[in-house]
Order: C-alpha cells, then sequence, then structure tokens
C-alpha cells in the first residue's frame, strides 16, 4: 500500500468541507428555514489517499504542444487506472473551491452558487421550463415563481452577484414575470475608434450588460434568427 497526496475534484462530505468553512453553517441553515434544500459540487481541494500500488493500471500519455495556447513543448502524464471503487481518503488537507446548487419544491438544481466569490454561476430558464417542462422542472407559473424567489434572496438579502451576463438575462426574465417593470428600447450604433482596445462580443455584452445592471437596468440583446451566429464572429 502507497500513501498519495491528491489535488483536483474530490467527492466529499458536507462535514469535510464545513470543517474549512464553518461560517457557512448559518447561511445552510437559512436556506433549509425557507424550505429549499442544496448540495455541495464541484468541490476541489487537497487530499492523502492509500493505494494498493499492485493493483494500479499505469498508462503513460503524451499530449503534444498546445497551438492556440502557443506552447513550444508538449508534456507527459501517467495515469492510474483504479478501478470501479474510490480510494480510502485518510485526511483532507484542504478544500480550494466548490459550488452548491439549491432546489425547491417544484425546481431541482435551481440556482448554483459560488459562496466564495459570492457569484450566481447558473440559474435555470425559465421560459424554457415552462415551455418543455420535466417532472423536476416548474410546470406552471406559480411553481417558476420558487427560481425567482431563491435568485431575489441571494441578490437582496445575501448581497450575490452575477456571474456573466447570460445569468442576468435568465435574471430579467424573471423579473419581467413577477415584478411588472417598466421596459423600454435603446439603439446604440458603435464606431470601432482604437482596434487595440475592443473586446471580443462576449466580453462587449458582457461588460454592457454589467454596465447596466450596475444602473439598475437589466439588458436582453436582440437579435434576428440570421445574426444570431454573427455574435460569434470577431468585431471588424
Amino acid at each position: 500500500m502507497i500513501k498519495l497526496r491528491f489535488k483536483g475534484q474530490l467527492e466529499l462530505s458536507e462535514k469535510d468541507i464545513l470543517r474549512f468553512y464553518p461560517e457557512l453553517k448559518s447561511f445552510l441553515k437559512e436556506i433549509k428555514s425557507k424550505g429549499w434544500s442544496y448540495m455541495f459540487t464541484d468541490v476541489v481541494g487537497e487530499a492523502e489517499v492509500m493505494l494498493d500500488a499492485e493493483k494500479l493500471d499505469f498508462k503513460l500519455n503524451y499530449y503534444p504542444p498546445r497551438i492556440d495556447e502557443f506552447e513550444e513543448e508538449g508534456r507527459y502524464t501517467l495515469e492510474a487506472v483504479i478501478g470501479e471503487k474510490p480510494p480510502a481518503v485518510l485526511r483532507v488537507l484542504s478544500v480550494t473551491g466548490f459550488k452548491i446548487e439549491i432546489s425547491s419544491k417544484h425546481s431541482w438544481r435551481t440556482v448554483t452558487i459560488d459562496p466564495q466569490k459570492k457569484n450566481i454561476t447558473y440559474n435555470q430558464d425559465v421560459l424554457y421550463n415552462l415551455t418543455f417542462s420535466k417532472k423536476e422542472r416548474p410546470r406552471k407559473l406559480s411553481e417558476a415563481r420558487e427560481i425567482y424567489e431563491i435568485v431575489n434572496f441571494l441578490i437582496s438579502e445575501k448581497g450575490y452577484r452575477f456571474e456573466d451576463e447570460y445569468i442576468i438575462e435568465k435574471y430579467k426574465q424573471l423579473v419581467d414575470l413577477f415584478e411588472k417593470p417598466y421596459k423600454f428600447d435603446l439603439s446604440i450604433e458603435l464606431t470601432v475608434k482604437d482596434e487595440e482596445k475592443v473586446p471580443g462580443w462576449d466580453e462587449l455584452i458582457d461588460q454592457l450588460s454589467r454596465f447596466f445592471y450596475e444602473r439598475g437596468l437589466l439588458m436582453k440583446l436582440k437579435m434576428k434568427q440570421d445574426e444570431f451566429f454573427f455574435r460569434k464572429k470577431p468585431i471588424p
């Protein structure tokens, strides 16, 4: 048997994670008090594991240089196939990252958050779910309101922010459905003045979305069907 120190994705219990982040206990208790449930995902950390060296099946891999990252040399990796069962974890040394998925009564995995960055990284597309409903998704508007209540709780009471413009756009759907806000269209014509400073389309839209959000406005980019893929091209 050999003892190895392992860094990367870990399957850990809630108790193991909270040992490093005890300040989360009151937040999780508050989620439960509202009738919601949660689960930890994407846990990253470091642990010591025990492995039987004689039962390991090693494989040597070679990866050529990546052109997109301008690498000049390739790299070798040694892959060990452990088997059907995970190795025994002797000791969890650290937990450096994780996310929490929050579910409501009628909506499973409604919202995903990164508590360390206080970011909302995902929330369900309400209109899509109501159109193509599954068992674990809202089937009517009153059930879809549960998504709105979770997101609103995170933003208004806990100070969470949206990770990107896609999440903001989905939040706009919730506001449009449940708050009946005042809406108006705004046309913007842009001229390239300094090519070196111009970002890509995704970055530009994300910056605009954040700009308006910080000023109390929710933005949605309106595009014709034949213009959808144009956004993926670099700005001329």
